[in-house]
């Protein structure tokens, strides 16, 4: 495995600053936590142009790469072979909440591919979406492998192997011929070398590549201008950035930030959320690319950071503004309903020389 020399070798792969407060929660005018960070800014010429903390940490961005992770799928033929629609492809890039077309795009990917459910290896669990979670209650239903968040990004890496005439229970493993179309494509568009990224485990059990957050912007920053990436991904990275901006009901679901933000960028703004507090954002118009990573791994806090991070760029226009507040601030709720605290975003963007 490529993996954990990289870490061993470069530990924290970062330039020596410290990470920097990025959210807080205040409790009856008191403030009771503190979330810290690191963000960077990056043009799709790889060149550093605003951070916090030090932009330069090592993290896995876990489900912030499916982007990357579905140029395989396009790359390799599969899309085209099995006649994969735009909200296929933003299927393949989901961290869906398996709502109710989430999980026929995913069963009719399946089929168009001659592929069965049982092939999933991403566990199951129970869907994202409350409502959708109390049917399948109600239905007395077990959560299947296709109720995953990451059952699309599983059913394009197996239509992929199937296209290849790979084999298909072993889809996962680095060595795979998809797997490694995708470290391919992720060290040529974020411009890393194969020894620096380390590899180990999802978890939805795929690999899970290990890069420094300017890397991440990097990524964000040629996902939503393709036409400065490496060539030969330009093509793969249009398709992919069209099909998450078409349908980004496909890419996460109901009150989800990723969705919300896409609907109310109008098409300018494209974003990936992963585990652990990371988040991915590339700006189509200023042709730079966000990356931010909460240290702790706290949702609450990535979200405001996020939302605060693009409007200090000039990104978001007040009608987003307004769309977005309740992630920008959110309220916190008690389990009777009552209104305790709120989160607040305490980032503050430096610019780069």
């Amino acid at each position: 495995m490529i993996g954990d020399s990289a870490q061993d070798q470069n530990p924290g792969m970062g330039n020596g600053r410290m990470a920097v407060e990025l959210a807080e929660l205040w409790r009856g005018g008191y403030r009771e936590s503190v979330h810290s960070g690191n963000v960077a800014v990056v043009d799709a010429e790889g060149r550093l142009l605003a951070a916090a903390g030090d932009p330069h940490m090592f993290t896995f961005p876990r489900s912030a790469l499916k982007p990357i992770q579905t140029l395989a799928v396009l790359e390799s033929g599969a899309a085209a072979a099995f006649a994969f629609t735009d909200a296929d492809i933003a299927l393949c890039t989901a961290s869906h909440s398996a709502e109710s077309h989430h999980i026929k795009g995913v069963s009719a990917m399946l089929a168009k591919a001659g592929l069965e459910p049982t092939l999933l290896r991403c566990g199951a669990h129970a869907p994202y979406h409350l409502p959708s979670a109390i049917q399948l209650y109600e239905q007395r239903a077990q959560p299947q492998a296709v109720h995953n968040n990451c059952s699309g990004k599983h059913t394009g890496m197996l239509a992929a192997a199937k296209h290849l005439q790979a084999p298909l229970d072993s889809y996962l493993d680095i060595d795979h011929p998809v797997q490694q179309l995708i470290l391919d494509a992720l060290c040529e568009v974020a411009e890393v070398e194969r020894k620096d990224v380390a590899v180990t485990v999802d978890g939805c059990s795929a690999p899970a590549f290990g890069i420094p957050l300017t890397a991440l912007a990097l990524v964000f920053a040629r996902l939503a201008n393709p036409d400065l990436a490496p060539p030969r991904h330009r093509q793969a990275l249009r398709r992919v950035r069209d099909a998450m901006l078409a349908h980004p009901d496909m890419v996460a679901g109901t009150d989800s930030l990723c969705t919300d933000l896409m609907v109310a960028g109008g098409g300018r703004i494209v974003a990936k959320a992963g585990a652990e507090g990371v988040y991915g954002v590339g700006s189509l118009d200023s042709s730079f690319g966000v990356a931010v990573k909460v240290l702790d791994g706290n949702k609450r806090a990535a979200e405001p950071t996020v939302v605060a991070v693009l409007d200090q760029l000039d990104v978001l226009d007040e009608n987003a503004r307004g769309a977005l507040a309740s992630y920008a601030h959110p309220i916190v709720k008690n389990a009777a309903g009552i209104e305790v605290g709120e989160i607040r975003s305490t980032v503050r963007i430096r610019k780069e020389p």
